[in-house]
């Protein structure tokens, strides 16, 4: 009897536990992305006071899903429905309608109520709609863009309904769990950032749960940006916008101290190193004029830190180049090519020491290739960073098995993910989708006001945690393993 008793409590111990596990975002959130009927309209008369109505005819509407980038529609006037089932258990509890953007303006109903209205087409908001929802049965949402300004309409972004108090205590819970999974795992490695104080930019060097910052140049008359570490942790190149405009960018190395600073190339940009750290890998500026383009490149150098040489890749036709980075086996670079090379857009996998370029046919921008060679992550749009299997013995090179690691809701971008040493996390940068100087606030020297460097664990999904909170313009992470003291 006693045993069966024990078993019985273990059993319901156990069932308590995966349920406990089971729990996810999807538990409290419901996405509304797909599933609209729209219709546009240049006034109100005919559907303003129908289209919400719980009765009225929607079938020769438009069926529709809602657009990250922007709205779809030019009319004066666009008219959204949408029916969602809420779960009985969401009762008693806080629900909101979170909206990513509307171009211009918009008034919601819910179930024939009016919920709340919203003015400004580029900033997210939500509506507390707990008391309007029929919990257990079918709800009508219901939607009025109207484009007072401008030459779009209606919903764009993320649209979902959540219970957004249990959604924070589920983030909190599943970045304290993550931290302490860090801490515990990667006790000797560091990540270094760049980040703007002061009004010029410095290299931050934090513990991989975000502890322990520490200003590694303290160069008030210098701007240093793009840190990327050796593969024996003991020296880091980086990029410094220089002169008053700035004039030019130029790339150097140094100890992973701050001392010993050495000029590797003038007119250089985005510098990384080959696998045995004995050599560092540029571009070179397109022209000698400044440019924040990322992809104002003409060319792949190596510089050898023993003999101080610089020897041109093979290839003189590569041009348009950004984020590039070196396979293990010294083999190959893999980087972005934009409007270059016979190429609108894409990654290429580049031969080293030949003039072979493949396009890997993964979209997006900005890889970096695994420490063991045999994965690759890259940004596969502004919302979402993607790993997959990476093949370059195969003819020709290529990457499979593509999934999501990370993804994002406007107006937050995601960028600059990064490999940990033992290719178990990733780190990365998550920001405000907002310009500055007419640049995107992902590119290298342009400021970014809002961004964090995160970290995220490579096998699950959106298990990720915020290291940095000052939103000094925090970017470009890099995981490296400290070198242990004789």
């Amino acid at each position: 009897m006693k045993f069966i008793i024990i078993t019985a409590c273990f059993l319901f111990l156990l069932t308590i536990s995966l349920i406990s596990i089971a729990v996810s975002e999807k538990d409290y959130s419901i996405s509304l992305m797909e599933d609209w009927k729209v219709k546009g309209d240049n006034d109100t008369k005919k559907l303003g006071e129908k289209f919400y109505r719980l009765n009225f005819n929607d079938k020769d509407w438009e069926n529709a899903e809602i657009n990250m980038e922007e709205p779809q529609y030019s009319d004066r006037f666009v008219f959204y429905r949408r029916w969602v089932d809420i779960p009985v258990n969401w009762q008693s509890k806080k629900v909101k309608i979170l909206f990513s953007g509307v171009d211009d303006d918009a008034i919601v109903y819910v179930n024939e109520q009016k919920a709340g209205q919203h003015e400004g087409w580029d900033k997210p908001f939500d509506i507390d709609v707990t008391n309007l929802i029929k919990y257990g049965d079918k709800n009508l949402i219901a939607v009025l863009c109207d484009n007072s300004g401008g030459d779009k309409c209606g919903i764009y972004g993320s649209v979902s309904i959540a219970l957004v108090d249990e959604l924070a205590k589920l983030k909190a819970q599943q970045e304290k769990k993550l931290k302490a999974e860090i801490k515990k795992n990667e006790p000797n490695c560091k990540i270094i950032y760049e980040t703007y104080r002061n009004n010029n930019w410095e290299l931050y060097i934090s513990n991989p749960d975000g502890s322990n910052q520490i200003n590694l140049t303290k160069t008030p008359d210098k701007n240093e940006l793009y840190p990327h570490v050796s593969p024996d942790g003991t020296k880091v190149c980086f990029v410094s916008d220089e002169g008053t405009g700035p004039d030019i960018r130029n790339v150097y190395y140094m100890n992973i101290d701050g001392t010993k600073r050495v000029k590797v190339a003038e007119n250089a940009r985005e510098p990384c190193w080959n696998a045995d750290g004995s050599a560092i890998i540029y571009l070179k500026g397109e022209t000698d004029k400044f440019s924040y383009l990322d992809y104002a490149t003409k060319g792949i150098f190596v510089y050898d830190l023993k003999t101080k040489t610089h020897t041109q890749h093979p290839n003189k036709n590569i041009h348009h180049l950004y984020n590039i980075c070196c396979s293990p086996d010294n083999k190959w670079y893999v980087a972005t090519v934009h409007g270059g090379m016979g190429y609108d857009h894409a990654i290429l996998a580049i031969e080293a020491n030949g003039n072979k370029v493949f396009n890997l046919d993964i979209p997006g921008c900005r890889p970096d290739i695994s420490p063991d060679g045999k994965k690759i992550a890259w940004g596969s749009s502004d919302w979402a960073l993607s790993i997959g299997d990476l093949d370059l013995t195969s003819n020709p090179p290529k990457v499979t098995n593509r999934r999501n690691v990370v993804e994002s809701q406007p107006p937050m971008k995601i960028y600059h993910i990064d490999w940990s040493p033992d290719g178990r996390y990733v780190a990365f940068s998550r920001g405000p989708k907002k310009e500055t100087m007419g640049f995107a606030p992902e590119m290298i020297g342009i400021r970014a006001e809002g961004w964090n460097i995160c970290v995220a664990n490579a096998i699950d999904y959106n298990n990720w945690s915020q290291i940095t909170s000052d939103g000094n313009c925090n970017k470009e992470p890099d995981w490296f393993l400290v070198k242990k003291k004789k």
